[in-house]
Parts: C-alpha cells; structure tokens; sequence
C-alpha cells in the first residue's frame, strides 16, 4: 500500500475558497453547516480551516470576508498539525 503524500496546497487547490483574514487573503477550507442544539434549535456554525501560517496574527474580533459576507471570529482553534479552524458569527 502506497502512502498518501498529497500536499496541504493540493488540497486547497481542489476545495479551498479565498478569504480575507483581517488583512491577508488566504485560502481556506469553509463549512456553513447547520447545526442542531439539543435536537431542538438549527443554527449555522461557519468554520474556516487555514494553514496555521497564513493566519499568525489572527485573534477573535478579526473580520473575515468570504464571498460578499463579512463575518468575525468567535473563536481559534489551532490542531497541532499545522490548521486551525476559525469559529465565524
């Protein structure tokens, strides 16, 4: 069995999306799916996922643009592994 060796830019290159992250535009990986509290209330939970590096200076209250929508983020959360996800209201 061959091991995956597919780049984070491959990836990104096939479903990232453009942003702009305060002033730096990056590509990201974005998800708006609904979510559901307690089986009760749907709700949308916008996460951007970038490359760590392409955000360092990125804090919560920094706007993001994706699309014509601006949005700001709630919440960071680095993985570890060089991503974090951005938790946009």
């Amino acid at each position: 069995m061959r091991p995956v060796s597919e780049s984070f830019a491959d990836f990104m290159a096939d479903f990232g999306v453009s942003a702009r992250v305060g002033p730096v535009v990056v590509t990201g990986i974005f998800d708006n799916a609904e979510a559901d509290t307690f089986g009760m209330v749907a709700n949308s939970r916008p996460v951007l996922t970038v490359a760590s590096a392409d955000v360092p200076a990125a804090a919560v209250g920094t706007s993001v643009v994706i699309g014509t929508t601006t949005w700001t983020i709630a919440e960071l959360q680095p993985d570890g592994t060089g991503f974090t996800r951005l938790m946009l209201k």
